[in-house]
C-alpha cells in the first residue's frame, strides 16, 4: 500500500504507539504531522528519525 501524496496527523507521535504509527505511515509514503503535547525534544527526535529514513513531515504542538 502506498500513501504517497497523503498527509497523516499522528497524535502522540513523540513516543510509544503514536511514534510507531508515524514511522509506519511515513514508510508507506505519507507526509507526517508529528503531534505532541509537551515533550518537544522527543517529538523532534521522532521527526528527525523519520526524515533520516527518507520520510517527510513537520511538528505540531496541540492537546486534543
Amino acid at each position: 500500500m502506498t500513501l504517497a501524496g497523503q498527509i497523516a496527523v499522528v497524535t502522540g507521535a513523540s513516543r510509544g504507539i503514536g511514534r510507531a504509527a508515524a514511522f509506519s505511515l511515513a514508510h508507506a509514503g505519507a507526509y507526517i504531522v508529528v503531534n505532541y503535547r509537551g515533550n518537544q525534544a522527543a517529538a523532534e527526535e521522532s521527526l528527525a528519525a523519520i526524515v533520516e529514513a527518507g520520510g517527510k513531515g513537520e511538528l505540531s504542538q496541540f492537546d486534543i
